[in-house]
């Protein structure tokens, strides 16, 4: 699931990825474009029976984005809001929040 909500100034856009401990029940975290594809930026903290993560975005733009678990697995978001090619034979989520309420 991803949850967006913006922010009070309209700049900005809460997101919130979250990920069912049942689908991937081990350390992950989010990794994409708005993190500099860096593992240890935004990691996935369990809380109850899901995995979640919360980063403040600028609206306006869509960002790429997949989960990367701690064996070097990568994983797409089925709530992801598209998917695209990466040009080098895999692909990447896209989360658009160019029209996010």
């Amino acid at each position: 699931m991803i949850d967006k909500r913006r922010g009070r100034n309209k700049t900005e856009v809460r997101v919130t990825f979250s990920v069912p401990v049942a689908w991937l029940d081990r350390q992950v975290a989010v990794v994409g474009d708005f993190n500099g594809w860096d593992p240890t930026a935004t990691p996935m903290r369990k809380k109850g029976d899901v995995r979640a993560a919360t980063v403040t975005l600028p609206a306006g733009r869509r960002y790429r984005f997949r989960h990367l678990d701690v064996l070097g697995r990568w994983h797409d978001d089925p709530a992801a809001d598209d998917v695209e090619p990466t040009g080098s034979g895999s692909t990447d989520c896209i989360l658009d929040l160019t029209a996010t309420d």
